[in-house]
């Protein structure tokens, strides 16, 4: 009786085993782009993408400052790769924006992005530097 458990567990243990799969981490592509295109997209335009893509009501490119719709753009094109639970949706405080971006970063890091995060300019809310970095996006 002893001999027949022990060939079970063995076999239980060796089937539970060979269910485990391996994936490997999907690294990102660093692609080179110029804003010189025929295609340039408005800031409408831009925004109302944001808000249907990531189900947001954003008013304006400048809210982006919060950092957590780049955590959801990584996200999205990575799944997993940032702790959704862990951003901070509705804030209005600076450390908590760094936090968020630093997600981001984390999660560039992982992926292999070259792109560095002007976490400094981006979280003062000025328009142009969130563009630029979701016109990049």
């Amino acid at each position: 009786v002893r001999n027949s458990r022990e060939t079970a567990l063995a076999v239980a243990v060796a089937l539970v085993l060979s269910l485990v799969v391996v994936v490997p981490i999907m690294a990102a592509v660093n692609v080179f782009h110029t804003a010189v295109s025929k295609d340039n997209l408005s800031r409408q335009q831009i925004l109302s993408w944001i808000n249907q893509t990531l189900d947001m009501d954003l008013a304006k490119i400048e809210q982006l400052c919060s950092g957590a719709a780049y955590c959801q753009f990584m996200d999205l094109l990575f799944p997993g790769s940032i702790p959704m639970k862990r951003v901070k949706f509705n804030t209005k405080l600076d450390h908590e924006y760094v936090s968020n971006f630093k997600f981001l970063q984390q999660a560039f890091k992982t992926r292999g992005v070259d792109k560095p995060i002007p976490m400094d300019k981006l979280v003062k809310g000025r328009f142009q530097d969130n563009i630029e970095f979701v016109q990049w996006f």
